[in-house]
């Protein structure tokens, strides 16, 4: 560094005189001599400012010395920790080898008996966290759970008191099995859903809402449980929550009459299941559940069914006042009237007396294709709802599989449960389409029959006036 600081004057005292050349001698006096004291200046500075930076490293050198000292003195320290660590390890498992041999020899016969008390009390805890009387013993699993731990550390022993302990709820739940009791307890129910947020924050589907009431429920051992009109089912972390949806009136009666009793025998439907028939009983679809199901389409078919059944109905009574109007005429055909088709063709008859038997006979087959058309209203479109009813069910019926087939694109394939009701929606235009038109198939024949019963005695009764014209003249 000191080399550079000379050279770096050398040419600027060359530099500087190089350029004094053409200037006054006192001018060049006076700056050469300032900047020989300006770079004498620089330089002592530079020399002070090394000499701090020196002693500074110096220091700095000494404490990072004595900290690599002190490091390296704690890691051989921790290596003669480590390995006196590793014998005590080896010493200790050795022991603990020895103490199991000797438990085990201790124990004996009593192994197998305490294999068999872990086993119980294991099952005994997995049962009752979906048992229905944890409702009302909640405490019960807990202290299985500690006691089945407690076996399984291998440095504890149960006690004869744990043990009983065991045989007691043991022999409460068989007890408590036959057993219909009423208490009070807190039950959940479902006021209302909240949308639930994915990581985007876009809903991905819906929680319910719960509101804890207490009630009176009454259980029927471990089957079932009911308060008022509701069915309750237990959770192991809510207790008992009621179904969203109550069963029909045959339960719900018996379901009153077995909170209401107080002794003798009363009939009550048991749940096997422990409660899973009847979720999905409640949860079957109404009546109006299922026709919501098939849509726009399904009320198509509805509508057109009332509407046809309506129109089979009226016109069904019509025909059977015509018919008796018409076989009353038939009775008196010399004095016909106008308010039946036979008295109408009668009067065509009786209005052309001269007419020869081949006229007469044009006249009176004009005059009941005027009447077949007021006879027939409406039969042909009941016909033809009949027709178009199961055509219009499987249309719903194609739309809708082509959505649920869309929605398995979407989503995938799953949940078995969702496209299992996607199909099932898609069958139930197919089902109203039949439903409206077995029965108008059947309205349909009804009317047209007699229909066709009427003209029927319009042609036997025209015939027999042509018969009667043909006599007259031969």
């Amino acid at each position: 560094m000191k080399h550079l600081l000379k050279t770096a004057i050398l040419g600027g005292v060359l530099a500087i005189g190089s350029l004094t050349v053409s200037t006054p001698v006192g001018a060049q006096a006076l700056n050469i001599d300032e900047i020989l004291r300006g770079a004498r200046s620089g330089a002592t500075k530079d020399k002070n400012a090394e000499r701090a930076r020196e002693s500074r490293f110096r220091a700095d050198l000494g404490k990072e010395q004595g900290r690599l000292r002190s490091m390296t003195n704690e890691r051989v320290r921790q290596e003669r920790i480590s390995d006196e660590l590793e014998k005590q390890f080896e010493v200790n498992d050795l022991s603990i080898k020895e103490l199991q041999e000797d438990l085990a020899r201790e124990l004996g016969d009593l192994k197998q008996l305490f294999g068999v008390i872990q086993l119980s009390a294991s099952e005994a805890q997995e049962d009752y966290r979906s048992s229905i009387i944890s409702a009302q013993y909640p405490d019960r699993a807990e202290n299985l759970r500690e006691m089945v731990e407690k076996m399984a550390s291998l440095t504890e022993l149960v006690s004869i008191d744990e043990i009983e302990d065991l045989w007691v709820q043991l022999q409460n739940e068989m007890t408590q099995q036959g057993k219909v009791v009423t208490y009070n307890a807190p039950v959940s129910y479902i006021v209302d859903y909240e949308d639930t947020l994915d990581e985007n924050g876009e809903v991905n589907g819906q929680k319910p809402v719960f509101e804890v009431r207490e009630k009176a429920v009454t259980r029927v051992g471990v089957f079932n449980a009911v308060t008022g009109n509701d069915i309750v089912t237990y959770d192991d972390t809510r207790g008992f929550v009621a179904l969203e949806r109550q069963m029909g009136a045959e339960f719900t009666q018996a379901s009153q009459n077995l909170q209401s009793a107080s002794a003798g025998i009363t009939p009550f439907k048991l749940d096997p299941a422990r409660g899973g028939l009847l979720q999905a009983l409640v949860l079957e679809p109404s009546l109006q559940e299922k026709a919501d199901q098939g849509g726009i389409v399904g009320y198509v078919i509805m509508v057109l069914g009332v509407i046809a059944l309506l129109l089979a109905a009226v016109r069904y009574l019509i025909l059977m006042g015509v018919d008796s109007s018409v076989r009353k005429q038939a009775r008196d055909m010399k004095r016909p009237s106008l308010k039946n088709p036979l008295g109408r063709v009668i009067k065509v008859y009786q209005d052309n007396p001269k007419s020869d038997p081949e006229s007469i006979e044009l006249k009176l087959g004009e005059a009941m294709l005027k009447e077949s058309p007021k006879i027939n209203r409406g039969v042909m479109f009941i016909k033809i709802i009949a027709v178009v009813a199961p055509l219009l069910g499987l249309l719903g019926t194609v739309t809708g599989m082509i959505q649920t087939f869309q929605a398995i694109t979407l989503y995938g394939a799953g949940d078995p449960q969702t496209m299992a009701g996607g199909i099932s929606q898609a069958l139930v235009t197919t089902v109203l389409g039949l439903v409206v038109a077995i029965p108008t198939v059947f309205a349909h024949w009804f009317v047209s029959n007699k229909a066709r019963s009427i003209e029927g005695i319009l042609e036997e009764q025209a015939a027999g006036l042509v018969a009667e014209k043909y006599e007259g003249q031969a």
